[in-house]
């Protein structure tokens, strides 16, 4: 009887872990994920350029991308943290350097995000395409909402190449994988 109990609770624990196993899943990518990065310059990022830090402890994928930002992302507007509210630009103009947090659920519906937009900007990302780059690392596929654009030409053959960004960023055809164009804020067919 002892034996029979034992077999019985081994069977049900089993059955447990089998159970929990296919509950969970596979677990999300993490791409669109909040992040800061590590290195922040003085007075922020432009709205003219794109940021990817490759070892992110904070980023499932290890890769916190910053696109396009204006501002600094730690500094957000109507927090204590916006005491610095500008900085000489390198042509010794004022630039602000608060960012706001913005409604993400806006943006993903289609909505449009500011330069200093911190939500719809900063978020982790990861490398979809070699560009150039070493294509024997692994690459991602972009999540839903999210698609894959040649980011860095330069740099070590392990970054340079796509990554996955917003589809509402497409602003222009250079946006856009070779051969695709921007349509509609959308990338697509040639």
């Amino acid at each position: 009887m002892r034996m029979a109990l034992t077999n019985k609770m081994w069977s049900l624990v089993a059955g447990a872990l089998l159970v929990g196993a296919v509950a969970s899943g596979c677990a999300a990518s993490g791409v669109g994920d909040p992040c800061i990065p590590e290195a922040i310059p003085e007075c922020g990022f432009t709205s003219r350029e794109s940021y990817v830090e490759t070892s992110s402890v904070q980023c499932r994928t290890r890769v916190c991308l910053v696109y396009r930002l204006q501002g600094h992302p730690e500094r957000v507007l109507g927090e204590d943290t916006c005491t610095s509210p500008s900085c000489l630009t390198a042509s010794g103009m004022q630039a602000d350097t608060c960012v706001i947090d913005g409604d993400l659920n806006s943006i993903e519906t289609g909505g449009d995000a500011a330069p200093n937009d911190r939500a719809a900007r900063v978020f982790c990302s990861c490398r979809c395409s070699a560009g150039g780059g070493d294509s024997n690392l692994p690459l991602c596929t972009c999540n839903e909402g999210f698609h894959c654009v040649d980011l860095l030409t330069q740099g070590g053959a392990g970054v340079r190449g796509g990554y996955c960004i917003r589809e509402q960023f497409c602003e222009d055809d250079s946006d856009c994988l070779a051969g695709q164009r921007c349509i509609g804020n959308l990338c697509g067919g040639s």
